[in-house]
């Protein structure tokens, strides 16, 4: 009896000892989510973000995604990857996606280097510079010599209500007509200088309808989205359900002040609302060279034209190459490329790393649009969402087992 006792107790021991070490490693485990998750939430604070939802990209699939916070904050209403966020400016790379299927498309005939002209009812020309041709390379990425008159831009065609079409934009490019005014233009040659500008990205969607016969949302809905399989995608916020949707704030005098959906006209520069679970198509298609989930979207070689520096040497702000939709930074030896977008009450930063073609994404919804084009930046936001993109790299890292 002693001896079955010993052995009884023995094993109940080496029991427990297993026991604490699996309920040791679980804890281990749980301790870098939370860790991690803490860590986030903090950045969070610091950025003054009510909710972020995040994704990470690795070997063409969506390996980790979350949502932290409120979409709705004053009526606490968790986030997740199915919320509707603005991610305004990203959209100008979906919108020099559609100029590249335009261009690899025989049956329109257009190529990077035409005249855009030729397509408008009027001659698109920077009046010191009249003999030089603006071609669809020189507006991706942003070499028309075109001006940042964004500020300007918004209050006509959005505060104003001022119809956003060819005969408008017409009045707003050209010299005499009565949206005109001389900042739209740079005092250097196209081609020979860089200005990072929405309106002539804006001007690419109104010719991507001429050139199509079809209206710019409907090119993008039935060309990119639906073939991504992005089923929640869209121009319009009346598209959404007001529960589908992010409420927006600017963040002042510590407060969160709500800002009301105001729905633009214009649409190609920034115009595009998406979950964190569609987009994560997108960029995966980006990162494996134009195929998502074995449909080709756009050739490898359209891509690869699109991530490269057209213009070596001009340095945006002297920090970014720009590509075609895309630009491009070099950060201790490493080059990671994407598209940022700045929204009233809302941001997004899309990224990917070129060593290795892993890829983050994440949205918030606080900002202040007004602030950000008059270059009035919050420190803490800015460094909040710097350690963000860091951290999620970092995880990116583990995921991968480096």
């Amino acid at each position: 009896m002693k001896i079955v006792f010993v052995k009884g107790v023995a094993f109940a021991i080496l029991l427990l000892f297993i026991g604490t070490s699996i309920l040791s490693n679980i804890c281990g485990a749980l301790e870098i989510t939370d860790d991690f998750d803490s860590k986030i939430e903090e950045l969070m604070k610091k950025g003054h973000m009510p909710s972020l939802v995040a994704c990470i990209i690795k070997d063409n699939i969506t390996a980790w995604s979350k949502g932290y916070g409120y979409y709705d904050y004053y009526n606490k209403k968790n986030t997740s990857l199915d919320i509707v966020y603005p991610i305004a400016s990203i959209t100008k790379s979906v919108t020099a996606t559609a100029i590249m299927q335009i261009v690899e498309n025989d049956s329109y005939d257009v190529n990077l280097d035409d005249n855009v002209s030729k397509y408008l009812p009027f001659d698109l020309k920077n009046p010191k510079y009249p003999e030089v041709n603006i071609t669809f390379r020189m507006l991706l990425a942003h070499q028309s010599s075109l001006g940042d008159t964004t500020l300007r831009f918004t209050f006509l065609f959005l505060i104003f209500k001022i119809p956003f079409n060819l005969k408008t934009m017409q009045n707003y490019f050209i010299k005499g007509g009565l949206f005109y005014d001389s900042k739209v233009w740079n005092d250097y040659r196209p081609g020979e200088g860089v200005c990072y500008t929405t309106q002539g990205i804006d001007l690419l969607g109104l010719l991507i309808e001429q050139i199509t016969h079809q209206k710019y949302s409907d090119y993008c809905q039935e060309q990119i989205f639906k073939p991504l399989k992005m089923y929640n995608t869209s121009f319009y916020f009346s598209d959404y359900e007001k529960d589908e949707l992010a409420c927006m704030y600017d963040w002042i005098a510590g407060f969160y002040i709500k800002v009301p959906w105001i729905q633009p006209s214009y649409l190609a520069g920034g115009g595009l609302k998406t979950t964190i679970s569609d987009f994560s198509h997108y960029l995966i298609m980006h990162t494996s060279g134009g195929m998502y989930d074995g449909v080709r979207i756009l050739s490898q070689e359209s891509v690869e034209e699109m991530h490269t520096a057209q213009y070596p040497g001009y340095y945006d702000d002297k920090v970014y190459l720009h590509g075609l939709g895309w630009y491009f930074t070099t950060i201790e030896n490493e080059t990671y490329g994407g598209h940022g977008g700045n929204y009233e009450g809302a941001r997004a930063e899309m990224v990917m790393r070129y060593s290795d073609h892993v890829g983050v994404l994440f949205y918030w919804n606080q900002n202040s649009f007004v602030r950000m084009q008059l270059k009035i930046t919050r420190p803490d936001e800015k460094q909040a969402s710097k350690e963000i993109k860091n951290a999620l790299f970092e995880k990116a890292n583990e995921l991968i087992g480096t």
